[in-house]
């Protein structure tokens, strides 16, 4: 697992928790439901999410006996149970899930079919799919604001929410530039330095290996969206520490850390 994979999967796993600071909860066990539903609901959107980025190995899954579609399903019919039972089905939050159900799959399929015609991207279509991406994470949030008093705005946590989001994909796309190539993805890096590859009249060498790679990294590109990717980290933080997201912040703290260590090694890179 890359660095970028243990960041996401870090704040997934523990983001009800995190936000479980700024919420009056009067009924532990209503909370204890409505987190159980969520782990559920975030598992099935991590595998499907593989599923159509064709990480999935069926043949292995066969031969070990390990049924991850199965296992997805499963999750998705248990969180579902879970939160049927939780809001009415006339409660204002399935209109909320439907919604963002439709924007996460929508950008599903735009990224594939941005895959295939490798447009030009801008930062704002960079920040509109970054945010798609993980627009379900919203879902826990307007969750526990139907469910208990929050201390603070909704607007508020979804604004920090919104930049470790931004920061998170940045990170992602820099880490995975490589291996998106290979497999096809298109992304707002690959995007940036093949723009600057026409601008400078570069044509790739086929003999230099990750030549494009290189390329993102000695354009002063990939310096750039690391500053991007630590500086909504940052803003995230600050946010974190006024509205008294102590775990968060934590959790922050330590990403910082990691995008710190990759700044670092971008900067030896380069200046050598």
């Amino acid at each position: 697992m890359n660095t970028s994979q243990k960041i996401s999967t870090l704040f997934f796993k523990n983001q009800i928790h995190f936000l479980k600071e700024n919420f009056v909860i009067k009924d532990e066990n209503l909370f204890k439901k409505f987190s159980s539903a969520v782990e559920r609901f975030c598992y099935f959107v991590f595998e499907i999410d593989k599923m159509i980025d064709g990480d999935y190995n069926f043949a292995d899954q066969y031969q070990t006996n390990d049924n991850k579609i199965y296992h997805m399903m499963k999750n998705h019919q248990e969180s579902i149970k879970l939160l049927v039972d939780i809001f009415p089905s006339t409660h204002q939050f399935w209109e909320d899930l439907d919604k963002t159900n439709y924007r996460y799959y929508q950008i599903l399929l735009k990224e594939n079919f941005e895959n295939n015609q490798k447009s030009v991207y801008t930062i704002k279509d960079f920040e509109e799919y970054a945010d798609s991406k993980h627009c379900l994470a919203y879902i826990p949030i307007i969750g526990l604001n139907y469910l208990f008093e929050s201390k603070i705005d909704a607007e508020e946590t979804n604004t920090i929410f919104k930049k470790i989001f931004l920061g998170m994909q940045m990170n992602d796309d820099l880490e995975d530039f490589n291996s998106d190539l290979l497999t096809a993805q298109w992304t707002y890096a690959h995007s940036r330095v093949e723009e600057f590859m026409k601008e400078n009249n570069l044509i790739e060498n086929n003999e230099l290996d990750k030549y494009k790679e290189r390329v993102l990294y000695v354009s002063g590109i990939g310096e750039e969206l690391m500053s991007f990717a630590k500086e909504n980290f940052i803003s995230a933080k600050k946010l974190s520490n006024k509205n008294g997201f102590k775990k968060l912040e934590s959790w922050l703290d330590e990403t910082l850390d990691v995008i710190n260590q990759n700044e670092e090694l971008i900067l030896k890179l380069t200046s050598n």
